[in-house]
């Protein structure tokens, strides 16, 4: 069978790019390994950013979800955590949505629309002539173009190396409709609200000096939100900007999106903003082949400059927060930090003079504070 686009993964980037296609007239087929709905290792927190870019790209969508009006900072201080600062803002922080549903709702969307999806695991991409060959357990298709959305291993379908990685642990609490986020050294701990749940889980910083266990981080969530926890390991990618490169310049047609491209922010470990934002763009850059002699992937590569400046200023931001982590800890008690944050929440940051300027002039944010 042949297609103009084969789309590799059903999660938030191969969903975003698949529907941009149908929204633009271009054959495809979706193909997942997985039936829908099915559960997926994430927090399920949605930034402003996210929620935008969603009503963008599914404009026809109302995401359920918790809103969280309040997050609270703390910091493990003598083997307790201690609370810094509550940010208090008038417009939603972020949003707590439960992946099963969502990446579902995204797919109905899709195949309400005349899209078209296959539940077949992909075994291998390669190139054929000026196109690819796609073959799964089952099926062998041919294709003009492929975007590869298939998670944090995607580019070992075409014998790519993938992303550096961590391990993320998640699980479910009891709901306390309280968003909480833990400083720790080197990482962070989480809880997003739910209607029935509390998401909860923690990461470490691509360069922590003394990697925890998945046992080790496991016991520091159970003990930091005082609940016996059933948690599960989620690999999540680490950013690396010549690694976007080289995997989007592999093959003219071949596309990188999501965390198969290892577009995570590092800082604070966000990625479904950056996941719907490249399978559109991925999906723009195909239609959009030729223009100006410009390739699809160079095209691709150009549309990604905006997320990428955001990543690598991100990760800028984290090394110099975590070099004297409770100095800066400190500062968030501060109200501009707390608009900072949440303007860094809501688009793509240009450069950090630009952001803290916009903050002087942001209202509708202000901080709790704890000072002992």
């Amino acid at each position: 069978m042949h297609k103009k686009v084969i789309v590799v993964g059903a999660g938030p980037a191969g969903l975003a790019a698949s529907r941009t296609l149908l929204r633009e007239g271009v054959e495809f087929t979706l193909l997942d390994s997985r039936s829908f709905p099915r559960e997926k290792g994430c927090g399920g927190g949605l930034t402003p950013r996210a929620r935008r870019t969603i009503s963008q790209i599914f404009p026809e969508l109302e995401i359920d979800g918790f809103e969280s009006f309040e997050l609270a900072l703390s910091k493990i201080s003598d083997g307790a955590v201690k609370h810094l600062v509550t940010l208090v803002s008038k417009k939603p922080i972020f949003t707590t949505v439960n992946r099963r549903e969502f990446d579902n709702t995204l797919l109905e969307s899709v195949i309400e629309r005349g899209g078209e999806f296959v539940s077949s695991r992909v075994r291998e991409v390669n190139r054929s002539g000026d196109g690819f060959v796609v073959r799964t357990e089952d099926l062998e298709y041919t294709a003009d173009y492929v975007i590869i959305a298939a998670g944090v291993f995607g580019a070992k379908l075409l014998g790519q190396e993938p992303p550096c990685y961590t391990i993320a642990s998640h699980g479910y609490s009891s709901p306390t409709a309280s968003a909480s986020v833990i400083f720790i050294q080197d990482g962070y701990l989480w809880s997003f609200p739910g209607e029935s749940y509390d998401s909860v889980g923690g990461g470490t910083y691509p360069d922590c000096r003394l990697l925890p266990s998945f046992d080790e981080m496991s016991t520091r969530i159970k003990k930091c939100f005082d609940e016996e926890l059933i948690l599960n390991g989620t690999p999540v990618p680490l950013f690396n900007s010549d690694l976007v490169l080289k995997l989007n310049n592999a093959e003219t047609g071949l596309l990188f999106t999501g965390d198969s491209a290892g577009l995570i922010d590092n800082w604070i470990g966000a990625g479904i903003d950056f996941a719907l934002d490249s399978g559109r763009q991925a999906a723009l850059s195909i239609v959009e082949d030729g223009y100006k002699g410009k390739t699809a992937n160079e095209r691709y590569l150009e549309r990604l400059f905006p997320i990428a400046r955001h990543l690598q200023i991100a990760d800028a931001f984290r090394k110099k927060f975590n070099a004297n982590l409770d100095e800066k800890l400190d500062l968030l008690k501060g109200r501009t930090a707390g608009k900072l944050l949440i303007n860094y929440l809501s688009g793509y940051v240009k450069d950090p003079y630009r952001l803290t300027l916009k903050s002087l002039f942001t209202s509708g944010v202000k901080s709790r504070s704890t000072h002992n």
